[in-house]
């Protein structure tokens, strides 16, 4: 039987990946893995990291998190890297417009069977298949012709809640928002920025997006919240962010049992 297994964001933290990946119980014909987004960033080996997940063809499955979205804002955008930026070894590559095409040709979220994978999570507000429709509509703007537009405006914090009449890069903006930024949420929708840590700083009137009910279809795989440490209280939910890049490890989840697997200063260790 195949296996899937789920890990947690890389963020350019390529000899992590590959000691990991050779300690798992994986089979190349016939096992999967899916990367919840955010290859790239505050790590040290961007362009080995996106190379080598690249070059593992179709038994890799991915999404696009924020820290891939602002790469490609200023490969294409023209933004202006920031300060805490570290992909400069990707801007400095001949092969930089090679692989910002690839990542181009990457879902904002993709389901199988009994899960979904998204970088930042899926509001209460959204079923599943609203998720993939919305989802779709980013996505044929990031891989279409009209990609440069969509990147010179990506940036914004509003509209910060959904609308089902928002139209143009409103509406675009607030998708790719859902998907790849969101933390905290409210009861309605609306979404908050400014707090990035655990659970118990919420502001008030504001939750983590998975704390409220919702549509259980099917289970949704996700990263981006490191201050969770992979830990979230409610099922049908997994988190794979252990914060590598900060120093606390890479994990990988068995989606089919749920066993983790975890790599850190150079020992894997194995739990339920």
């Amino acid at each position: 039987m195949s296996a899937t297994f789920a890990i947690g964001d890389v963020q350019g933290c390529y000899e992590p990946l590959r000691k990991l990946i050779a300690a798992l119980p994986f089979e190349p014909e016939t096992d999967r893995l899916w990367f919840v987004g955010d290859l790239v960033n505050r790590g040290p080996q961007n362009l080995e990291t996106l190379q080598y997940v690249r070059d593992l063809g179709p038994q890799a499955t991915l999404v696009l998190g924020n820290h891939d979205l602002h790469l490609l804002a200023i490969v294409f955008g023209g933004k202006t890297p920031q300060n805490s930026d570290t992909f400069q070894d990707v801007l400095a590559s001949a092969h930089c417009e090679e692989l910002s095409h690839w990542l181009r040709t990457l879902p904002l979220i993709h389901q199988d069977r009994e899960w979904v994978l998204v970088h930042a999570g899926i509001p209460h507000i959204w079923t599943v298949n609203d998720a993939c429709k919305f989802g779709r509509e980013v996505e044929s703007k990031i891989s279409g012709p009209e990609y440069v537009s969509f990147f010179e405006n990506m940036y914004g914090k509003y509209p910060d809640i959904w609308d089902k009449t928002l139209n143009g890069m409103d509406r675009l903006r607030i998708i790719t928002n859902y998907l790849t930024r969101m933390r905290f949420i409210d009861e309605d929708g609306r979404l908050e920025f400014a707090h990035k840590t655990t659970l118990d700083t919420a502001p008030a009137g504001f939750r983590g997006w998975f704390e409220y009910e919702r549509e259980r279809a099917k289970t949704i795989v996700f990263g981006h919240w490191a201050a969770l440490d992979g830990q979230v209280p409610t099922d049908r939910v997994i988190a794979t962010d252990t914060g590598c890049v900060w120093g606390r490890g890479l994990t990988a989840v068995r989606l089919e049992d749920g066993k983790r697997f975890h790599w850190q200063d150079g020992v894997v260790s194995c739990q339920i």
